[in-house]
């Protein structure tokens, strides 16, 4: 039988925790046991949030923080061992997505998603690592995507942060293995979420976020279950596996599907 990791009394942070997978996946953690420090940008639901997993018996503190502000990122990782005493596993979901050809974009669109997708994770990370190579059964979670393995049009950008932050959790998962901090790259496909209603910008046709989508708390008890298997990486959708096989099979028939998608988009 494939052993299993123990989430109980988990010391954990995680970010984007307002809304969608990330506020799945707080109630999924403290279900488990866990402690969450649930981090981002509106307090009221953050609020909410720790209220309900306290109601429930579980151990929760609400950090309101911008993770792509330095002086933020310190006072989560800060507020949050200050709290629990240590950290054993953070979760990099905070993100933020738009839409639109790249050709009629500017470069503050680019570079913001870039701050948020990927160096607010990477940053955040690197002020966790002391912390977590004190930890037990220590852990990194990245919160990618489906088309950061496999880019899609319309928005290239977004999928660029994701292909970064997978090439980032490849690269740096034998390192943080010399201190026993495994790292876990999830990668959804079709979520249903808020992501479309909080997009930095929302300028084209296309519409990624319309099709059959799995729930955000499935989502979350996958990931649960990847974390307690210590599994390398996740695809949660059928259809995201799909894709991926696909490409790996026949990248040039994705490519083709592709373009002529792109080509109805632009009409």
């Amino acid at each position: 039988m494939l052993s299993r990791t123990d989430l109980r009394g988990a010391r954990t942070i995680l970010t984007g925790a307002s809304s969608g997978i990330g506020h799945a996946l707080a109630l999924r953690l403290a279900g488990q046991g866990a402690r969450v420090a649930v981090a981002g940008r509106r307090k009221d639901r953050l609020d909410e949030l720790a209220a309900a997993i306290r109601a429930k018996g579980g151990e929760a503190v609400a950090i309101p923080a911008d993770v792509a502000d330095p002086a933020q990122r310190r006072h989560l990782i800060d507020t949050a061992v200050s709290a629990f005493g240590g950290l054993d596993v953070l979760i990099n979901n905070a993100g933020v997505g738009a839409m639109g050809c790249f050709a009629d974009a500017t470069e503050e669109r680019l570079r913001r998603l870039f701050e948020v997708n990927f160096f607010s994770a990477t940053e955040l990370t690197r002020l966790a690592i002391p912390h977590l190579k004190q930890g037990k059964n220590a852990m990194l979670v990245n919160v990618g995507s489906v088309i950061g393995r496999r880019g899609v049009p319309g928005c290239a950008e977004y999928c660029a942060s994701k292909f970064a932050l997978a090439g980032w959790s490849e690269a740096i998962r034998p390192e943080l293995a010399l201190f026993n901090i495994h790292v876990l790259l999830v990668c959804p496909g079709l979520i249903r979420t808020e992501f479309r209603d909080n997009l930095l910008e929302d300028r084209g046709a296309y519409r990624w976020q319309s099709g059959r989508a799995m729930t955000a708390d499935r989502c979350a008890e996958l990931i649960v279950r990847a974390m307690r298997r210590r599994q390398n990486e996740l695809v949660t959708t059928a259809s995201g596996k799909f894709l991926l096989w696909l490409n790996r099979l026949a990248p040039w028939l994705v490519d083709r599907v592709l373009v002529r998608y792109a080509r109805k988009e632009a009409r």
